[in-house]
């Protein structure tokens, strides 16, 4: 996956054209242009020599801070969203070609199905934000590691390396959709995230199952 940055139409768009790809070209992502145009913060009201500030300045800044803040907590969220989501579709999609047990491939297939509906609501998500939504789309080195084994893996042992991978990145997904459920502050990200928390509670269930023998 290369690492692209785009401006907010380029995430949509980006998500979108992704729903059409198959496992085997996962990695590859159009480039949009950008057209974007840094944010300055307000200039310091000037003073003059020998007169005191006025004591309303210094509030006068606390609610951009905040509102910066909260807009950054929205984007680092969806961004760590997007690479889970999008490495629990590539993974997924391989189990069909390369793993082995059926038990596996059918858990698979509906952490694919909950992987999907939740890039179609991110990109709603993504549309109704308040936030900048500027974020480098990338995977991670770890995401990296991760799918290049499991592309590399067969039958059995990619039964083994899926589950446990896919288990891992749907727990830490899990930690991540709950904590901005219930301290978030862009309210669209917000319903984005409390609404897939049960389709990340139902893939974690799948895989628990097969990693437990179907118990």
């Amino acid at each position: 996956m290369k690492k692209l940055s785009y401006k907010i139409t380029g995430v949509i768009a980006a998500i979108a054209a992704a729903t059409a790809l198959s496992a085997a070209a996962q990695d590859t992502q159009a480039t949009m242009p950008q057209d974007t145009t840094p944010q300055t913060a307000p200039a310091a009201p000037a003073t003059t020599p020998g007169t005191a500030p006025q004591a309303t300045a210094p509030t006068a800044a606390a609610p951009v801070a905040s509102t910066a803040a909260d807009g950054n907590a929205a984007k680092d969220f969806m961004k760590e969203a997007f690479m889970a989501n999008e490495f629990t579709i590539a993974a997924s999609q391989l189990a069909a070609s390369q793993g082995a047990s059926a038990e596996v491939k059918a858990a698979a297939k509906t952490v694919l199905d909950n992987g999907m509906k939740t890039r179609e609501s991110m990109i709603a998500a993504i549309q109704g934000s308040t936030s900048d939504m500027h974020f480098d789309q990338g995977y991670t080195p770890e995401y990296t590691q991760k799918l290049g084994e499991l592309k590399v893996a067969k039958g059995a042992d990619f039964d083994t390396k899926y589950v446990a991978a896919q288990g891992e990145v749907n727990d830490k997904a899990e930690t991540v959709f709950k904590a901005y459920a219930a301290s978030g502050t862009d309210e669209s990200v917000k319903t984005f995230a409390a609404n897939t928390l049960p389709m990340l509670d139902a893939s974690g269930n799948a895989l628990d199952q097969v990693s437990q023998g179907g118990q």
